[in-house]
């Protein structure tokens, strides 16, 4: 049963058995979204991806909350990913359904936002730990049009987007998220419902190439002309014993940059004003994005899967002007790719435990000069304490899900997710938005006086005999 949002008392819901449930976005903006199954021409299977959007606070009393499983099938499916016997995971599966579901932090169905927008010098660069390339966002006012429009440098004017992390009323940037292995839509809410809570419009695919958890088909119903559809699922794809794994990712791999394409062309067909066939039905109007989607600021993001495809796509697809992989997994990318590099900057962000030497190893093959202003273009970054999940929504709603694989963070949940996000808006601000507040040095970019302590600027796994950090560089665990 879906769940009224509350009211001014902002965001709350907890997760099971400890957990704290999904943080609250950090942006001046509520989050909506919806799902949309798309059918391309010569396809027999319809792009899914869920929108996370801005919308109006005053929605909150008018739309619910999002499921964070649309269906019993992915509860279903996450446990059968972590190899739990198949009765027992059906079970398990209706079990979750029945008690109720988590929610997400956007509202399902709310409109796309039509109003003013926040100053962009206002919006935070960082405020995670306690350092500051921001300010805290209790500092955010409502504005005027006069005094909006006399905020816009003379570039912003002419491209309609405001610098900042949040769009001006003529468009709003657009980012694509590629999900890992055994995940799927919505298993990045926090990530991508704080993205969308800065003026982001962040398109979270999911993919058809079997590496998904489970994914949704949506069948015609016979005698209906395709006017009718009945659900379907494609399953996760197991390796049997003996099979090589690389020829399996590799072919998934391919799959995964068409749909991460595809949902750029997705997003194109919306802000054309494009009639789509929604597969979905959900009855969504979705004219509304119409002209108000920049495309030529679009961005990518991923985690350990969709870390490589995020890189993979760079290198296929110039739209994408920068990207961010995070905790990547570089094993499906064929070795004689990296001769070809990644022209758009490109940001990782690693997990304390996850890595290891050969894996971040092929991260620095990617490494390039400089730009103009002396930034790295291709950077890696490590958050103290965290593991591979932590960018995930898993622990958040159910930490006992991994006690048993002993990968339960010891760095406070909320700090990691906020410190991974506000790295996340300075790194697009700097690169996608071109705001030029941040062309010079930022502290949780760049290093220096008054960074977070819980960034290490490089990686804490020893390459040979040296590593990027003082002391200890402990092994790194898959």
């Amino acid at each position: 049963m879906a769940q009224a949002a509350p009211d001014d008392e902002g965001w709350k819901h907890g997760g099971w058995l400890g957990g704290q449930g999904i943080p609250a976005p950090s942006g001046p903006h509520a989050v909506g979204c919806v799902d949309v199954m798309h059918l391309f021409e010569g396809e027999t299977l319809g792009l899914l991806a869920r929108l996370f959007y801005p919308t109006d606070r005053d929605s909150a009393a008018r739309y619910p909350y999002a499921d964070f499983c649309p269906d019993m099938m992915y509860y279903k499916g996450y446990f059968g990913f972590k190899k739990i016997y198949r009765p027992v995971s059906t079970v398990l599966g209706r079990l979750f359904s029945s008690l109720g579901q988590f929610k997400t932090p956007a509202l399902y169905g709310a409109p796309f936002i039509d109003g003013l927008r926040p100053r962009p010098s206002q919006l935070p660069a960082s405020n995670a730990s306690g350092t500051g390339d921001g300010i805290p966002l209790s500092e955010f006012k409502p504005r005027g049009e006069e005094e909006e429009e006399e905020d816009k440098s003379e570039e912003e004017r002419e491209n309609g987007v405001a610098a900042g992390g949040s769009s001006g009323p003529e468009s709003h940037p657009v980012v694509v998220f590629s999900h890992g292995l055994g995940a799927m839509r919505t298993t990045y809410s926090a990530i991508c419902s704080d993205l969308a809570s800065h003026g982001y419009v962040v398109a979270s695919v999911e993919h058809r190439d079997h590496s998904a958890c489970v994914s949704l088909r949506r069948v015609p119903v016979l005698g209906t002309h395709g006017q009718q559809y009945e659900d379907a699922w494609l399953e996760y794809y197991h390796l049997s014993p003996g099979e090589k794994e690389f020829p399996v990712r590799h072919r998934q791999i391919t799959q995964r940059v068409r749909d991460v394409r595809q949902c750029l062309d997705l997003l194109k067909l919306l802000n054309d004003g494009t009639e789509i066939h929604d597969m979905m039905e959900s009855g969504f109007d979705f004219k509304q994005f119409r002209g108000k989607l920049c495309l030529e600021k679009a961005a990518l993001m991923g985690h350990s899967y969709g870390g490589a495809t995020t890189i993979m796509s760079l290198m296929e697809d110039q739209r994408f002007k920068c990207g961010i992989a995070l905790d990547c997994w570089m094993f499906p990318i064929h070795r004689d790719l990296y001769s070809r590099g990644v022209s758009q900057p490109l940001l990782f962000i690693n997990s304390y435990e996850f890595q290891w030497e050969e894996n971040v190893r092929s991260m620095m093959k990617l490494a390039k000069p400089p730009d103009e202003n002396g930034h790295s273009t291709c950077q890696i970054l490590t958050i103290r304490g965290s593991n591979h999940f932590y960018q995930t929504d898993i622990l958040f709603l159910l930490p006992f899900f991994l006690m048993r694989t002993n990968m339960l963070s010891q760095t406070d949940l909320t700090t990691a997710h906020q410190l991974n996000q506000d790295v996340c808006n300075l790194f697009m601000r700097r690169y996608l938005l071109k705001d030029p507040a941040l062309q010079g040095r930022s502290p949780n970019l760049d290093g220096g006086p008054g960074h977070s302590t819980d960034l290490i600027f490089g990686t804490n796994v020893a390459i040979g005999k040296s590593t990027n950090e003082k002391g200890s560089t402990p092994s790194a665990k898959l």
